[in-house]
């Protein structure tokens, strides 16, 4: 059986919550590792597009997917960056997946930054709550990597 992913009324005429769940089901269904790591998965994330003004909230429960439009409660991890860079979270290099936790704690901060160049110039993807959430930060980038 294939993963369960599901958009909420709303989500389904974002584009960019449309082509997430396609990221993490092409994923999931292609790659035995990232189908571990998303039945490992509960919590929930916002993606927050700044130039538009656009969130989302993927909620995950055990191999189950549901994307909201908006913020929906507290989210475990918020992802912000311009609507490019979070349209391009599964081109994120699999160098910056293995040692991101212990990294980020060894140097104390709150937040990760990762400046990617795009065709419009370099832009930051900032993720908070990973030092509350190394762990699911880290299945989450595998998931959504397609590396």
């Amino acid at each position: 059986m294939g993963p369960v992913i599901d958009l909420a009324p709303g989500a389904e005429s974002q584009a960019l919550a449309r082509e997430l769940s396609e990221l993490v089901r092409a994923n999931v269904t292609r790659d035995a590792k990232k189908r571990d790591a998303f039945q490992r998965l509960r919590g929930a994330v916002a993606v927050v597009a700044d130039d538009f003004g656009t969130a989302l909230t993927l909620r995950f429960d055990f191999g189950r997917l549901v994307v909201h439009e908006g913020v929906i409660g507290v989210p475990d991890v918020t992802i912000r960056g311009s609507t490019k860079l979070l349209e391009s979270l599964g081109q994120l290099r699999s160098r910056t997946l293995p040692g991101l936790a212990a990294g980020i704690l060894r140097q104390g901060v709150t937040r990760a930054t990762f400046t990617e160049e795009t065709r419009d110039g370099a832009g930051e993807l900032k993720i908070y709550g990973l030092v509350a959430h190394p762990v699911f930060v880290h299945r989450l980038l595998r998931v959504l990597s397609r590396n």
